[in-house]
Order: structure tokens, then C-alpha cells, then sequence
């Protein structure tokens, strides 16, 4: 008997065939799984928009923290270790190929999947929603790491090539995470070759933030210290960089050890923050312990780094030519029931020669969710347990989510692992139990410009000879048509 093309034997026997949209740790990691503990056959192919792999963790990462990137090694073993095939198990790597566009709707891989995963992430930022954030000299977190990271869509971004970073001396960013204490790391340390020269940032955005002469740079916070959102290392490691003549600051008035009450100190690494705040704001010879001398009396102030609290920000002032002067800001309070109350007559105003927002990245429906009644929340997908719902809250036929499109912007690497994880085993367990499908034929890739793993082994490993001829951990390719046409002349 035939179905649509296809021999009911072909379908019943055939292995299951699981396709996941986007290849950035979530993705990778619903990969591992399903290809590790799946009982029976089963064909996984990662579809990735760009022609290399890693997402998030290639193009997000701060470049002078590579043991945050030691997943790739478990995705490259994955890889090659299914790549052929493997006790009926196998892996394919599609880049170059949007799903969701005419070249490959999402409709069309749904009726030759048994599944497909939504795994890419958050493709856009939060905003302030102020007059004056579109003015010349104000970023999003999201595209400058992108810049800085060698990102093909922001590598050569004129909004950062041409930006005159010579004039930037007063920096504000809006945010108190650890994207934000990155960021104050990478603008203040940019002229210390030690820090960046055995790294992959981008020699073209390194090149143009040593031209900022960079005094100060303020994280500014709608909440209190307590509700400051780094973690304890990021924190250390920007009071470390005193031993290069930049010092960190706390205004006393919103750093006040002695108001936190036992329950607040009882939290270790609370504690443990408090105490390095208390150590590294003391004078170097009055220290009390030796972990915060280990590096030697610092020199001379250079430049700071401040961290301002209880401050909503309201306008951004522009000069004639369109570009930030100042950032106009009230000042807050913090009620009973913990909700910021803006205080009135309390405005204030920052004089700022650049501003970035570091508020967080926000996801985006693909344009066929409103054909496939997909029901979105704002910034992720409805789903249950991974399962993608209907605006009727009803499972969408063959749909999961996973990572930050399926529960926001929100943890660290590891915890995106344990909810990939979650939802490759809901898979399994539902490709197990469900019946077997009728399936149209697999995207014929043939007229269809991709780039596959071999690919990327090629550029992967052309990227590290050429950092390791200049002293780098590597050298990426910054745009596509750069990768295109190496691939072009080297197959």
C-alpha cells in the first residue's frame, strides 16, 4: 500500500526522524540526549540559521572566560560520534538554512518529522521603552556581546565600526547582572594585551574600543544591592582588576553591611558577596585577609567602575548630531511588599558618552506560529512539559520547545542541559508510545545553498591555525560570505 509517496513498510520500519531548529547549547544538548538514550533507531538533524555551529555559546560567551565554552567538546564528540551512524542512531548539522522562511517553513518540516524541537533561543533584547534609545551611542547588550564576539550579523555592524570611540569617557549601562559585569570588564580592560591578546574576541571591535579613554563606568540598578543579580566570580573578577589601576566603587549610602539581617547573611554566597565588597572598598594595607591581597598593592587609580542603585531611567538627551550627552533618571524607593516606587522630584542627571542596556534577550515567534495557532507568551513559547500549546492550550502535533525559547532568557549553561534533557526524554517517551506516522520525504537539500559538519570541521579547524599563528586560542571567520567563499575554494 502507498501513502502519499511512501511504502506504509518504509514508515513503520524506518527510524524516527527528530529535527531541532537551532544549534546553541539547548539545542545540542536535546541532541546528546536523544541520540544517548534513545531504544530504537532514530535520525537527529540540527537546523541552524548561520553556517556554524554553537549559538549562544560561541557568539555569547566572554571571550576571557573559554572554560564556560568546554561544552563544545561534548557537542564535537556527539557529533562525530553519530555523524555515520551509529547502532541505528545518526546526526546530521544543516547550517545556513532558516527555518521558518520560504526556503524551509516550518509547516513543511513538521510533515516530515516525527518531531521537531524549537531550540533558538532568544533572538532579540528588552528595551527601556524611553525617549531617546534609538540615538546614536546607546546598544543592547545582546548586539554588542554579538560585536565583540565576531557575531557574522555584527561584526561589522557600522552602528560599532563607525561610532567615534574616541570620544567615550563616561559609560552607563543599565543592568546589575553578570552580562553587565562582562561588559564593564571588556570596556575597561580593553588596552591590557594580557587579558585579551590569547583570546578569540574580535581584533576588529578590540581594535576600536582601545580608542575609548574610558574613566568611569557605571552599572546603574532599579533595586538595592541585595537584589543585585551577578553571581560571586564575576563580581571577583572586577574587583580583581584594581591590580591594573581600576578600582570599583559603592556609594555607602546603598552599601550598608551592618542593615542586612541574620536570615539575609545566613545565604552563603550573599554573605560571601558582602564580604568581598567590605575587603576590596578597604585601603590594600588595612585588608584583614590574604585572598584579597594576593595580587599585591594595586597601583594608582586609572579609572572605576561604579555601582549605582535605586535609579529608573527616563529619558536619553542627544546632542545635534544625534548622539547620547546625558541620561536623565529618577530615583527609587523600595515598598513594603518590595516593588520599586519611583520618588517624585527625585530626577537626576548622568552625563554619558555611550549607554548600554543589558536587561535581558527576548524571544520571537516564528512567522507561521499564528497559521499553527502556537500560543505565545511575549518572549517564549506556551508549552507543557516541552510540549508546544495551541491558543486553545492544546498540544501542537509533533512541536517541543526547549532551552530559552521554551522558559525565557534565564540561567546558566548547565541548567539549560538539565531542560534539554527534560524535554529529549518527553520525546523519546512520546515517539515510543505514539503511532508511527506517515511522513512526506525529507527536505531535498541539493538546491539548497548549506553548509554540513564537515564544514564546519574545515573552518573550525582553519580558525585555531590562525589564532595559533598570532598567539590566539582563534581566529574566526567574521562573515559569511568570508566562510562561503573559503568553503568554495578548499571542497
Amino acid at each position: 500500500m502507498i501513502v502519499d509517496g511512501l511504502s506504509l513498510k518504509f514508515v513503520r520500519w524506518a527510524s524516527k526522524r527528530v529535527s531541532i531548529v537551532g544549534s546553541g547549547p539547548s539545542g545540542f544538548y536535546t541532541a546528546y540526549r536523544l541520540l544517548n538514550k534513545s531504544p530504537e533507531p532514530i535520525h537527529v538533524t540540527l537546523w541552524e540559521k548561520l553556517p556554524v555551529p554553537y549559538g549562544l555559546s560561541r557568539y555569547g560567551v566572554a571571550p576571557d572566560h573559554p572554560e564556560v565554552k568546554n561544552c563544545e567538546e561534548t557537542f564535537s564528540e556527539c557529533a562525530e560520534t553519530f555523524g555515520e551512524g551509529r547502532d541505528g542512531r545518526k546526526f546530521s548539522f544543516v547550517g545556513g538554512v532558516t527555518v521558518g522562511s520560504d526556503e524551509l517553513p516550518l509547516q513543511q518540516l513538521l510533515k516530515q518529522e516525527d518531531a521537531v524541537i524549537l531550540a533558538y533561543g532568544c533572538q532579540s533584547s528588552r528595551t527601556l521603552g524611553i525617549p531617546g534609545e534609538d540615538a546614536s551611542g546607546v546598544f543592547s547588550s545582546r548586539d554588542f556581546v554579538n560585536w565583540y564576539n565576531g557575531h557574522p550579523a555584527f561584526a561589522n555592524d557600522k552602528r560599532f565600526t563607525e561610532f567615534d570611540w574616541s570620544q567615550v569617557r563616561r559609560v552607563g549601562i543599565i543592568g546589575h547582572g553578570n552580562v553587565a559585569l562582562d561588559l564593564t570588564r571588556v570596556l575597561m580592560s580593553s588596552r591590557i594585551d594580557e587579558i585579551w591578546q590569547p583570546t578569540d574576541i574580535s581584533r576588529v571591535a578590540l581594535e576600536k574600543l582601545k580608542l575609548a579613554p574610558i574613566q568611569e563606568v557605571k552599572m546603574i540598578a532599579r533595586r538595592d544591592f541585595l537584589h543585585s543579580k551577578f553571581t560571586n566570580r564575576e563580581l571577583r573578577e572586577l574587583w580583581e582588576m584594581e591590580r591594573f589601576g581600576v578600582r570599583g566603587k559603592i556609594d555607602p549610602k546603598f552599601f550598608r553591611p551592618g542593615l542586612f539581617d541574620e536570615a539575609q547573611l545566613k545565604d552563603r554566597p550573599f554573605k560571601r558577596r558582602v564580604e568581598m565588597c567590605l575587603e576590596y572598598l578597604t585601603p590594600f594595607d588595612q585588608r584583614t585577609k590574604k585572598n584579597y591581597k594576593k595580587h599585591g598593592p594595586p597601583p594608582a587609580e586609572q579609572s572605576h567602575w561604579v555601582f549605582d542603585y535605586l535609579k529608573t531611567p527616563l529619558e536619553i538627551k542627544t546632542n545635534d548630531q544625534g548622539r547620547i550627552e546625558s541620561l536623565q533618571l529618577c530615583e527609587n524607593e523600595l515598598t513594603p511588599e518590595n516593588r520599586v516606587k519611583q520618588l517624585p522630584d527625585s530626577e537626576l542627571n548622568y552625563k554619558m558618552d555611550l549607554l548600554i542596556t543589558s536587561l535581558g534577550y527576548k524571544g520571537q515567534p516564528m512567522p507561521e506560529f499564528e497559521t499553527l495557532a502556537v500560543k505565545w507568551l511575549g518572549d517564549r513559547v506556551a508549552n507543557r512539559r516541552g510540549k508546544v500549546l495551541s491558543t486553545r492550550d492544546e498540544p501542537v502535533h509533533r512541536l517541543y520547545a526547549a532551552g530559552w525559547i521554551r522558559r525565557g532568557s534565564q540561567g546558566v549553561i548547565t541548567a539549560t542541559m538539565q531542560d534539554s534533557f527534560e524535554v529529549a526524554d518527553q520525546v523519546l517517551q512520546d515517539l515510543h508510545t505514539q503511532p508511527n506516522l506517515v511522513r512526506a520525504p525529507p527536505t531535498d537539500l541539493r538546491n539548497i545553498r548549506h553548509t554540513t559538519w564537515q564544514d564546519w570541521q574545515q573552518i573550525d579547524q582553519v580558525e585555531l591555525d590562525r589564532g595559533n599563528q598570532t598567539g590566539t586560542v582563534r581566529s574566526k571567520f567574521l562573515t559569511e560570505p568570508e566562510i562561503y567563499n573559503y568553503l568554495s575554494t578548499n571542497h
